[in-house]
């Protein structure tokens, strides 16, 4: 490392016989939040990649460590930051979103930067604003099994052209969590969710993220871009504070809401009106919260329970579908739109 920015350390151009034998080397010897600087054959023109703000979704971060292992010289100058690798680090390795008693790193891009995450996120957003990259890409992995899509909170025809050569799906969302696609630095931010953490096509979406943001000379023009399937202005299904939740074949007694283990497999389809999503009982409409973006909890105008079961009001489509209670409870159970 050649310096350090505060609390995010600094390596430039690592040689591949410094950077270990493995992920977790490679890891284990950034020991903490570190940029990684690779000079372009055009050094007047920049990119971003940010990677491991959960430390649970290591496609970004596996990716990286093999685009760096080749030695390939990228077109332009990348600067990737490799950012939860406490959390990933911690046993059982990649299986945690942050550290216990921790904020999520991709909540705290916002101020009053409070805490280490918060000074790690306030320095990440000054970095990048003194560099003026082409674009920002943020790589993340699904808290479920499902497809690659790309997010963001901007919709100009550059983020239209850059998500493209991403994904097939874009979702454009006004929802403010303290993201780090939700800060405004005038360039083009998206998050790409790879897929599933242990997906083998996550790794390869991620691989090919790498490849676009790396080898080509223009990343924004429009004829090498198809067009994408937009899905706007999504809204959560959260549940409140104490709510108790599990994913099974049958109801569970012990809990408020049981949703059904495969529920995955609606991820980004169309489910139909009166789909049986789960079980539960009919107070679980207290406890669930779909907000549109006036304010308004929508739960029921979207969803009703019938003879036990957690049924759909209306055609939807959802997405960031999971099955793990701890990620559900803490952050949200799907996002959905009107089909």
């Amino acid at each position: 490392m050649t310096k350090e920015d505060n609390q995010i350390k600094i390596w430039t151009d690592p040689p591949a016989d410094k950077l270990g034998n493995s992920v977790k080397d490679f890891l284990n010897h950034l020991g903490g939040p570190t940029w990684i600087d690779v000079t372009g054959r055009d050094c007047s023109r920049c990119r971003v990649v940010t990677t491991l703000l959960h430390g649970n979704e290591p496609s970004g971060t596996k990716t990286l460590y093999q685009w760096l292992m080749s030695g390939t010289i990228p077109e332009v100058t990348m600067h990737f930051l490799v950012c939860s690798v406490e959390a990933a680090l911690t046993t059982p390795e990649f299986s945690n979103r942050h550290l216990p008693d921790r904020p999520d790193m991709n909540r705290c891009f916002k101020p009053p930067f409070d805490g280490v995450e918060g000074r790690v996120a306030e320095q990440v957003i000054n970095r990048i604003r003194s560099l003026a990259p082409e674009a920002v890409v943020d790589i993340h992995n699904t808290s479920g099994s499902g497809p690659d899509f790309t997010v963001t909170s901007h919709l100009t025809d550059k983020h239209r052209a850059l998500a493209a050569r991403l994904s097939c799906r874009l979702i454009y969302t006004g929802i403010k969590l303290g993201a780090l696609m939700e800060v405004e630095l005038g360039i083009p931010i998206i998050t790409l969710e790879a897929g599933g953490s242990w997906d083998l096509e996550a790794d390869l979406t991620a691989m090919k993220a790498i490849g676009h943001l790396t080898a080509e000379n223009d990343l924004f023009a429009a004829q090498a871009a198809p067009e994408v399937d937009l899905f706007a202005h999504p809204m959560r299904l959260e549940a409140l504070p104490g709510t108790t939740l599990d994913y099974d074949t049958e109801k569970s007694s012990e809990t408020d809401l049981t949703l059904h283990r495969d529920i995955e497999h609606h991820n980004f389809g169309v489910t139909a009106k009166d789909t049986a999503l789960g079980w539960a009982g009919e107070d679980i409409l207290e406890r669930l919260v779909v907000q549109d973006y006036d304010g308004k909890n929508r739960v029921r105008e979207l969803f009703y329970v019938d003879g036990g079961e957690f049924c759909t009001a209306c055609d939807l489509r959802l997405f960031m579908v999971t099955t793990r209670p701890r990620i559900a409870l803490s952050d949200c159970l799907f996002y959905l739109v009107k089909a």
